[in-house]
């Protein structure tokens, strides 16, 4: 296929920019990214498609257009959707670098023009290989696995970091998680992993889907039993187009996920500044898919520096508990609103906590999560406002990972948690500065002396056996904080204010 013959498809309307004199360039596949140097990922050949995520000064253009230009692509596929054209930095630049390139319309999505240009691409080649034409023709995921379980003589799944499996064999719960923890850290996929297969030890292909810059927590994967070592290039080629048609069958579910998120962030934004009743919003929540007459729960998540990758990360999750529900950004993250019986959303906690587990073991991500308690539509603007204040609570207890409910809410932690960043750093640094510095300039411990003073609530006794010191070495200590600082340790107020100094000391 010819960059020439997508020019002259009127369907798709794809407008040249630059490099009309190279159309004569052969396809020979399709790349997906919004990586700023994707040459790594790039063999020669390939179409690369680009929403332009990466671009945020005319530098970039140059950097981007260069390492497409030193991978030898065929060319340059702009979506229109974020910048509302290709920006004339990114045309001088592919101009400067003879990457021909070309503006993909607004209604023309990356899903529609990967499976016209993969539909020319497969039809001169072997009639085993038609994994992408049966997503084409409507065939969904379990049909698509088994085919290729059928040419690869081998079992397959597809499975997700949050928990979601697909396959044609069952999994047990320890090789799934075994083979996430794999995908998130330890393999650099494509590649090979070992997990337990009942009680013997398997290997395993693990294979990417859909775009490397997307959080890998939020990413699928195929699992191919096997080793890749043993394959030919027969296997090679199928198990790379069984990746592309699960990459493309996400695609087509992500567009319908998206359209129904709008709607439901707008019905948040509404609740939330009093504009909508809740009688509205769950009007708004039942036509995107949620059940009005259910219990439900509503779980806040941080992942990453863009609500974005959390909101892409929360569908997954939500997805794999099968539960009704809907998910939207809302800055700083994403949430989600799950509708159940009380049975079915009180074990939520569990399963988002196994899921925190595979990403602290496995990669990484940043993931930060709050849940409410379980409440209805009536009160879902409180539901809202606690999931929030759990996850602030998670992020101010955990750093980067962390999850907590609504029931942690009635803790000192929340009041620390609710305050600016800034003030947190005042208070503490008002209260223990004059402490650390004595003890970085005399080498002394009166910091520790004092968490642990504390911690065992001034008795002199456990807390002197405790540091391992003599109770007269214990006494001259604290009246050696005392004099520092300026504050009587025998009065309580001074005592909580030391004890919230010593929470915020990381």
């Amino acid at each position: 296929m010819l960059l020439r013959d997508l020019l002259d498809d009127r369907e798709l309307g794809l407008v040249p920019l630059t490099g009309r004199q190279y159309l004569d360039r052969p396809i020979h596949g399709i790349y997906i990214t919004d990586l700023i140097d994707p040459r790594r990922y790039l063999h020669g050949g390939e179409l690369v498609l680009s929403g332009l995520v990466w671009h945020s000064e005319p530098a970039d253009s140059e950097r981007f257009a260069a390492a497409l230009a030193d991978a030898g692509v065929a060319g340059l596929a702009a979506g229109t959707a974020r910048l509302g054209g290709a920006p004339p930095d990114l045309v001088q630049a592919c101009a400067r670098h003879a990457v021909p390139l070309v503006e993909v319309p607004l209604a023309v999505s990356f899903n529609t023009l990967s499976e016209h240009v993969l539909r020319f691409l497969r039809r001169d080649t072997a009639p085993r290989r038609d994994l992408v034409d049966a997503v084409a023709a409507g065939a969904e995921l379990p049909r698509v696995l088994a085919l290729a379980a059928e040419q690869l003589d081998t079992d397959c799944w597809v499975l997700s970091a949050a928990g979601t499996v697909v396959g044609t064999a069952e999994l047990t719960e320890r090789s799934r998680r075994c083979l996430v923890r794999g995908f998130l850290g330890s393999v650099e996929p494509p590649g090979t992993v070992t997990a337990p297969v009942d009680e013997t030890g398997g290997a395993f292909v693990l294979w990417p889907v859909g775009s490397e810059a997307e959080p890998r927590a939020a990413r699928w994967f195929v699992a191919l039993a096997g080793d890749r070592q043993e394959w030919g290039p027969e296997a090679e080629a199928i198990a790379a187009d069984l990746g592309t048609a699960v990459a493309l069958l996400r695609s087509r579910l992500e567009e319908g996920r998206q359209a129904a998120s709008r709607s439901v962030r707008a019905a948040l934004h509404r609740l939330l500044d009093g504009s909508a009743s809740p009688p509205e919003v769950g009007a708004r929540l039942e036509a995107a898919g949620l059940p009005a007459d259910e219990p439900l729960r509503v779980v806040a998540v941080e992942a990453g520096d863009h609500s974005e990758a959390a909101t892409r990360l929360l569908r997954e999750i939500t997805a794999a508990t099968g539960l009704a529900a809907v998910t939207a950004p809302l800055e700083p993250g994403a949430l989600a609103l799950l509708a159940a019986d009380h049975g079915e959303l009180a074990g939520i906690d569990e399963r988002l906590r196994r899921v925190l587990d595979d990403v602290e073991h496995g990669g990484d991500e940043n993931l930060v999560i709050g849940v409410s308690d379980i409440s209805d539509t009536s009160s879902l603007r409180g539901a809202v406002e606690e999931a929030r204040h759990a996850r602030d609570l998670a992020a101010h207890r955990g750093g980067r990972r962390g999850m907590a409910t609504a029931a942690e809410l009635a803790s000192h932690q929340v009041l620390l948690a609710s305050l600016p960043e800034r003030l947190r750093c005042s208070y503490r640094d008002r209260l223990l500065s004059p402490l650390i510095d004595y003890d970085r300039g005399h080498q002394s411990e009166l910091v520790r002396t004092l968490r642990t003073f504390l911690e065992f609530s001034g008795s002199w006794s456990r807390c002197a056996q405790t540091l391992h010191v003599h109770v007269n070495t214990l006494r001259y200590r604290i009246r050696r904080i005392e004099e520092i600082t300026g504050r009587d340790l025998t009065d309580f107020a001074t005592r909580v204010d030391f004890y919230l100094a010593l929470r915020l000391l990381t």
